[in-house]
């Protein structure tokens, strides 16, 4: 199984090419929740125009890739051998169904199949 890698959650560009402030939006969402209106106001955009420039060069809305990112954070918890509960708050759900939910609609894959495949790969590794 292959981890999530930037390119896969942003339409292909690194954050190296993205518009300063897509990126600063992507760094606050990071760390809080915000309102859309508050977000464009922080990084100098109406949401109109915010919206549009995600949409635009990451392929998809904030919201949507802000999942990808807590997804990402918690099958790397998984990866490092963490509980399914344990995964889910290092990604910031709250709780193990609401990761299951948000993995399964998002990436076809509960959290229980992502631990088997990366026990599969680590007994290939050895």
């Amino acid at each position: 199984m292959r981890g999530l890698r930037e390119e896969d959650v942003a339409g292909g560009r690194l954050s190296g090419e993205l518009d300063g402030r897509l990126l600063d939006a992507m760094r606050v969402l990071m760390d809080e929740r915000i309102p859309m209106t508050a977000l464009a106001a922080r990084v100098g955009l109406s949401p109109q125009r915010l919206r549009a420039l995600a949409r635009a060069e990451l392929g998809m809305p904030l919201a949507r890739w802000r999942i990808w990112r807590r997804l990402a954070r918690s099958a790397e918890a998984l990866r490092e051998g963490r509980t399914l509960s344990g995964a889910a708050l290092a990604g910031g759900f709250a709780d193990q169904a609401h990761f299951t939910r948000e993995m399964r609609r998002m990436m076809g894959l509960t959290p229980a199949e992502v631990v088997r495949a990366l026990g599969r790969q680590a007994r290939r590794a050895v």
